[in-house]
């Protein structure tokens, strides 16, 4: 995608956006859309935040994909979509360690947005596995419709055990993901004053904030098929492998192991 500079009389200056992205996610839902751009008369590559809603952005959503089918992944085509320089985050400069902090608050906020989708499945995966389970008593035989095998009484002491370390999980990771998202919040009214430090320390929360997320909903995806059997109960399972299928996790706690022995001097790029 390219930017180059808007003609008189647009106010206050600004840009105009050309070309086409694929996103993965939101590309229906978005209220902004948050991209990398070149600017066409310098070259530079610069962060730029632009409104779904103007006449000129066109989306073309992706109905085939494996997994997450619904969460709207799809092209975005940009045909001279006007940019305010208020709207122009900051450079996205390939070294990320010469980038303004602020101007790499983005793929952060994106990583948070995504921890609270596995914390939402983790917490569907549960609680439609809890009415299933609640439902067994007055179950059908197996060949009606779709419905429970698991045990009917509700003091099983394993069942209960089962759904006690779930919960537990779930529970836990969405005290994270609350704290990351405070976190974001702050980060993102700071603004442009925002410092390498503050950057740091939000991206470290965010970055336990996936981790803990994408292991509770895998073991809920997985732990609900041992406690209830029902068409479509593996979805939260699939789902879940799709989203945390994005890379491995070595580097992301290798940078908050870093970031909790030496502060908040981390860099940007392990993030």
């Amino acid at each position: 995608m390219t930017v180059s500079s808007s003609p008189p009389p647009r106010p206050r200056g600004g840009f105009l956006l050309n070309g086409c992205r694929t996103l993965a996610t939101a590309v229906d839902v978005a209220d902004r859309f948050v991209l990398d751009a070149v600017c066409a008369s310098t070259g530079d590559s610069v962060v730029v935040l632009v409104d779904p809603r103007h006449p000129g952005v066109g989306r073309t959503p992706l109905t085939d994909r494996f997994g997450q089918r619904l969460a709207g992944a799809g092209t975005v085509r940009f045909d001279d979509v006007p940019i305010g320089v208020d709207d122009v985050l900051g450079a996205a400069a390939l070294d990320e360690d010469t980038a303004a902090p602020f101007a790499t608050v983005a793929p952060l906020a994106l990583r948070l947005m995504l921890a609270h989708v596995a914390l939402g499945v983790a917490e569907g995966a549960l609680a439609e596995a809890r009415e299933l389970s609640l439902a067994a008593s007055h179950a059908r035989p197996r060949g009606a419709t779709k419905y429970v095998l698991a045990p009917p009484s509700g003091t099983d002491a394993d069942l209960l055990l089962a759904f006690g370390e779930l919960a537990l999980a779930v529970h836990g990771a969405s005290a994270v993901v609350e704290r990351a998202t405070t976190a974001m919040a702050a980060t993102l009214w700071t603004g442009r004053a925002l410092d390498a430090r503050g950057r740091a320390d939000t991206a470290a929360l965010v970055a336990a904030a996936g981790a803990v997320t994408d292991r509770a909903a895998l073991r809920a995806g997985e732990g609900i098929l041992d406690l209830a059997e029902a068409d479509g109960l593996d979805r939260f399972w699939r789902n879940i492998r799709v989203l945390t299928g994005h890379g491995p996790t070595g580097p992301a706690l290798r940078a908050i192991g870093d970031h909790f022995l030496y502060g908040g001097g981390a860099s940007p790029a392990r993030w």
